[in-house]
């Protein structure tokens, strides 16, 4: 009868084969805590979760561990400056962007009660995470419905030339500021760094009329140019003018002044001879006066009794 035998009495177990368990235990417990490891990447915060209960905030970039299987990492890029697009959506970056309207978010109406369409560009940046992950459900849904209707309610204030051309900055910053108090108050953990009205302008059906507004507001920008203009090209000659004018007036002052300082001091002059000499004077004055009235004439003195001519020379050039 044959005997049937054991393979095991036949083969002895290897030694080495009672240590593939450990060795395998040893292996999955090694590759557990090697899945635990975690990297924060710089501008990047992380929240642990563990069984879904915020249980630490990582503010630090590198490599980090957490419980294997149990807790669960979120990560947030705290430096990167967001965007949301309201009458518009970017299809397409780059230097062949694409975009396509939405025609809904843009049409506006402003204080003055008239349609208005407006494209708008909120930038916002997350600050504090925990506040972002854990104060609001979908904080990024939430800031997008408050960044709407803060739009909407500043530009229904605003005319709509307001927000055509003149005040365009000013909404701009009116926008930010309401929209940002009211995050605050949501806890959104975010904070706004730029509203942009990327770009305004009427319904189609009333462009025409929008376009003949427009070219008339050029026209006055124009002349008004025009105007200042020939106003800095004219005042400051007239004023060139006006000096010229004055310094001529205040020469001639001076010279007036000057005549009539002399005329004086000719008139004491005369008067101081004439108390000396009545008579002489006199005479010579009439005579210096007649010299002048009578130019190139020859002028002969006879005494009183007519006797006696006398020939005097009152003249240049040998004239009596």
């Amino acid at each position: 009868m044959n005997k049937v035998y054991d393979i095991k009495e036949v083969l002895p177990t290897p030694r080495w084969v009672k240590l593939i368990p450990p060795i395998a235990v040893a292996v999955v417990v090694i590759l557990l805590l090697i899945s635990g490891f975690y990297t924060v990447d710089s501008g990047e915060e992380a929240v642990v979760l563990r069984f879904g209960k915020h249980v630490e905030t990582v503010t630090t970039s590198g490599l980090k561990w957490k419980l294997p299987l149990v807790d669960r990492v979120e990560k947030v890029k705290v430096s990167e400056v967001k965007r949301l697009e309201f009458g518009f959506r970017t299809v397409k970056e780059g230097a062949d962007a694409q975009y396509r309207d939405v025609p809904a978010e843009a049409l506006m109406l402003t204080g003055d009660e008239n349609l208005i369409n407006v494209e708008t560009i909120v930038q916002y940046r997350i600050v504090d995470i925990e506040k972002f992950l854990f104060e609001v459900t979908r904080g990024e849904d939430a800031l997008r419905v408050a960044a709407e209707a803060t739009i909407r309610r500043v530009i229904a204030n605003h005319p709509m030339d307001a927000a055509l051309t003149e005040d365009k900055l000013s909404i701009q910053q009116e926008i930010k500021d309401d929209l940002q108090k009211i995050i605050d108050g949501y806890n959104l953990g975010i904070t706004i760094t730029a509203v942009q009205l990327q770009d305004v302008f009427p319904p189609a059906e009333v462009n025409d009329a929008f376009k003949d507004v427009a070219s008339a507001r050029e026209d006055r920008a124009s002349f008004i140019n025009q105007a200042e203009t020939y106003a800095n090209e004219i005042i400051p000659r007239a004023r060139g003018n006006a000096a010229e004018a004055i310094n001529k007036a205040m020469a001639y002052k001076e010279q007036r002044i000057a005549q009539a300082h002399g005329d004086v001091a000719l008139f004491n002059s005369m008067l101081a001879e004439y108390r000396q000499g009545k008579g002489v004077t006199r005479t010579r004055l009439y005579l210096e006066m007649m010299e002048d009235i009578l130019p190139g004439i020859q002028i002969y003195i006879v005494d009183e009794d007519g006797s006696t001519v006398k020939w005097l020379p009152l003249q240049g050039g040998g004239s009596n």
